[in-house]
């Protein structure tokens, strides 16, 4: 998933910068394991550098400071969550059915990931550095919901002009609804938090 990762500087990179990014590979993938089993707080450069096989000191050749490399985690989790819903893509779902075949997998992969959703959407990490912008400003999670929104009102569900609409209130609600389940604020279990997100996601495109 290298270039998936970080696709800096196109196809044709020299030696060096291919080297480059297989070393934030290596410090990115050490620290998802170790956010995995520890969480934020365990985090620290130390770990990661013996958990990569390198010298601690070596991260910062490759990234400002930790809350650098988190951002970095953080867009892996959102490409790690795009994988996780392709596999959910049915070529026998109408347009309405695929999206809400989207957006139920879409909630459980953070209700089954709650430290992914924490680190993803409740941390204060600082903003993405500009490498980060410039190749990869929408994560491909995003654009596939967008598009499954957009095939929608291709096929008449919904007017066009209501597609930027209503990605903000499915977002806004499944995001609501997760903090919510992940932070036990809520006494309904997850099949019945999917019922709901059906009952809405059919509200919103009752055609």
């Amino acid at each position: 998933m290298l270039n998936n990762r970080t696709a800096i500087g196109g196809t044709e990179m020299d030696k060096k910068e291919i080297q480059r990014q297989r070393m934030m590979t290596y410090f990115i993938d050490a620290a998802k394991e170790i956010l995995r089993e520890e969480g934020v707080k365990g985090l620290s450069a130390r770990k990661v550098g013996d958990r990569a096989g390198y010298s601690y000191a070596t991260i910062y050749n490759y990234f400002k400071d930790l809350n650098e490399l988190l951002v970095y985690c953080t867009f892996d989790y959102l490409e790690d969550c795009y994988q996780y819903l392709t596999k959910y893509k049915k070529d026998s779902l109408n347009a309405k059915e695929q999206l809400m075949v989207y957006t139920i997998a879409y909630f459980k992969y953070f209700a089954e990931n709650p430290d992914t959703f924490q680190l993803v959407f409740v941390e204060e990490i600082g903003n993405p550095p500009e490498e980060l912008l410039q190749n990869r400003s929408i994560p491909s999670v995003a654009k596939l919901l967008g598009e499954s929104i957009m095939e929608c009102a291709k096929a008449g569900y919904i007017s066009e002009d209501a597609v930027d609409t209503l990605g903000e209130l499915i977002a806004s609600s499944v995001h609501g609804k997760l903090l919510f389940y992940i932070n036990r604020r809520t006494t309904e279990e997850e099949e019945d938090i999917i019922k709901l997100i059906r009952s809405e996601v059919e509200f919103l495109i009752k055609k």
